[in-house]
């Protein structure tokens, strides 16, 4: 069984890399994680790039829609 985790997220690369850590930490590896970044303008998708994890599927939203 694989699971689906989804994670937006907006101008929040201080928090990030501390919640994908936490995800890979976890004790069931066998998931996909969906990272939508909603058009950040931070380091974002930098942060989300330097993993190199075939289970990170990266989407990018060119327009904020979180707002």
């Amino acid at each position: 069984m694989q699971i689906s985790i989804i994670l937006p997220t907006f101008n929040r690369s201080k928090i990030l890399k501390e919640t994908i850590n936490n995800i890979q930490n976890q004790t069931f590896k066998n998931y996909e994680l969906i990272i939508i970044n909603d058009c950040s303008s931070d380091d974002t998708e930098k942060v989300i790039k330097s993993y190199d994890d075939k289970r990170i599927k990266y989407v990018s939203n060119s327009n904020n829609i979180g707002c």
